[in-house]
C-alpha cells in the first residue's frame, strides 16, 4: 500500500468518524527514533535543548525503554544489544532492528511527508509552546502540539478549520479578539528599526501573549504575528519574506483571526 493510498483511506475515515488523538511522545522519544533527523528537525525540542552530549545519551537510552514499555516499539535484536552493553560496548555499535506500532509509524510518515507545515510559536510570561500543522489534504492534517516541557501530542484532524481553531486558542487563550479595526500599512524598514508608531506600538509593549505563525513550504508563504493584550488582539501580516511592501497591521476579531489562520494553512491552494 502506497502513502497516497493511506492518505486517501485516512481522509475517508476522518470524514466519517471525525478527528482523533493519535499518540503522545516526548522530545527524547522522537529523537531516539531518528537521531540524525532530530538534529535538523523543524520541530522544537525544549526538553532536550541545552543538554550535554552525555545527558542526551542517558535520556535517549531511557526513551528507547519507554517506547518499548508502551508497546510503541519492539527491538527485534534486544539480546544482541544487551550483550554489547554488558561487555562495555556502546549501544551505537549495534544497529537497532526496531519495529514500530502502526500509530507511531503513521505519525512519523505524516510528519515527514507533508508538502507544507504551518509552524506556530506562542510566548507568554510562563514560557513558550508550539503547534505544527502538517497539511496533506484539506481533509487530512496532522496537528502536533508541543508543551514547554517537551511533550508532543499528535492528532489526526479532519478539516483546516478545526486545525485553525486549535491555533486560535493557542494565540488567543483569553479570547480577547473582539472586533475588527481598520488596516494600517507598515514600512518593513520601520519593523527592522523598531520604529513602530502607535497604536500598534502600545499593543506590542503591553502584549501578554505573542504568537508567530510561519508557513514552511517550497513556495514562501505569509508570516503572521499576533499580539494579545488584556483587552484586544492585533495581527501583523507579512505577505512574503523580505518583500519591500505588503506588511499590514490591524485589530482583529475572532472570525477574522480564524480566517487568516485558515488561509495560511491552505496557502498555496
Amino acid at each position: 500500500m502506497t502513502l497516497e493510498d493511506v492518505r486517501e483511506g485516512l481522509g475517508k475515515a476522518l470524514a466519517e468518524e471525525g478527528s482523533r488523538p493519535l499518540l503522545r511522545l516526548t522530545d527524547e522519544e522522537l529523537a531516539v527514533l531518528n537521531p540524525a533527523a532530530a538534529e535538523r528537525s523543524i520541530v522544537a525540542a525544549p526538553h532536550l535543548e541545552g543538554m550535554s552530549a552525555q545527558e542526551r545519551e542517558w535520556v535517549l537510552a531511557t526513551a528507547l525503554r519507554s517506547l518499548v514499555s508502551r508497546d510503541l516499539a519492539e527491538i527485534a535484536n534486544a539480546a544482541e544489544l544487551d550483550v554489547a552493553l554488558r561487555e562495555g560496548h556502546g549501544s551505537d555499535e549495534v544497529e537497532l532492528d526496531m519495529r514500530l506500532s502502526p500509530d507511531l509509524e503513521l505519525a512519523l510518515a505524516l510528519r515527514g511527508t507533508a508538502g507544507r507545515v504551518l509552524a506556530v510559536e506562542r510566548t507568554t510570561s510562563a514560557g513558550t509552546e508550539y503547534v505544527y500543522v502538517y497539511l496533506h489534504t484539506r481533509d487530512l492534517l496532522l496537528v502536533e502540539q508541543v508543551t514547554g516541557g517537551g511533550m508532543h501530542s499528535l492528532s489526526l484532524v479532519a478539516t483546516v478549520e478545526e486545525a485553525a481553531e486549535t491555533i486560535r486558542q493557542l494565540v488567543d487563550p483569553q479570547g480577547v479578539a473582539g472586533h475588527d479595526g481598520s488596516s494600517q500599512e507598515l514600512d518593513p524598514q520601520d519593523l527592522q528599526r523598531d520604529a513602530i508608531a502607535p497604536p500598534l506600538k502600545d499593543v506590542i509593549d503591553n502584549a501578554l501573549v505573542v504568537g508567530q505563525l510561519v508557513l514552511l513550504a517550497d513556495l514562501p508563504g505569509p508570516l503572521l504575528m499576533t499580539y494579545a493584550t488584556a483587552e484586544e488582539l492585533w495581527a501583523v501580516r507579512v505577505d512574503a519574506p523580505d518583500a519591500p511592501t505588503g506588511v499590514t497591521a490591524r485589530r482583529v476579531g475572532r472570525q477574522t483571526l480564524v480566517d487568516r489562520i485558515v488561509h495560511m494553512i491552505a496557502f498555496p491552494v
